[in-house]
């Protein structure tokens, strides 16, 4: 393939998951604090290198740089070391695959719900492995990975 060939998929790929996040958002948006974006965990320099050293030695997926966070891995990482028990991550019983408590899951998630910490009153709870809005329709499923 040619580099620019590349460069153009790279392109287009980034212009996806963008909307994509965006779409989320949207949806979302209605069941999030408006201030959340804010409230995102920052860390001091010194901080924040031993996090992305627990990152990489964790294998934790979490890209620093992605401008769409669908979840507060920093926020996630500071609980880890204050309350470890309650700071837990699993398996999730649906997928057989990681999961993060959703405490610290952004609007850009696709199961943003009543449990994250940014969360507004009415936003959609869980029931088995449905995320519910308050409408009653299902905005997301945990389906088993193909």
């Amino acid at each position: 393939m040619k580099e620019l060939d590349k460069e153009v998929l790279d392109l287009m790929e980034q212009q996806r998951y963008q909307q994509y996040r965006e779409n989320l958002l949207k949806r979302n948006r209605a069941y999030a604090r408006p201030d959340w974006q804010k409230q995102m965990t920052k860390l001091p320099t010194a901080q924040e290198k031993a996090f992305l050293d627990w990152v990489k030695a964790n294998k934790v997926p979490f890209n620093h740089a992605d401008k769409y966070p669908d979840y507060d891995m920093r926020g996630y990482y500071l609980s880890t070391l204050t309350n470890p028990q309650a700071a837990k991550a699993g398996i999730n019983p649906a997928t057989q695959s990681l999961h993060y408590p959703d405490t610290y899951k952004t609007p850009y998630h696709e199961s943003f719900s009543a449990e994250s910490k940014w969360a507004t009153k009415g936003a959609p709870t869980w029931k088995d492995n449905k995320l519910v809005a308050p409408s009653g329709e299902v905005v997301f499923e945990d389906k088993p990975e193909k």
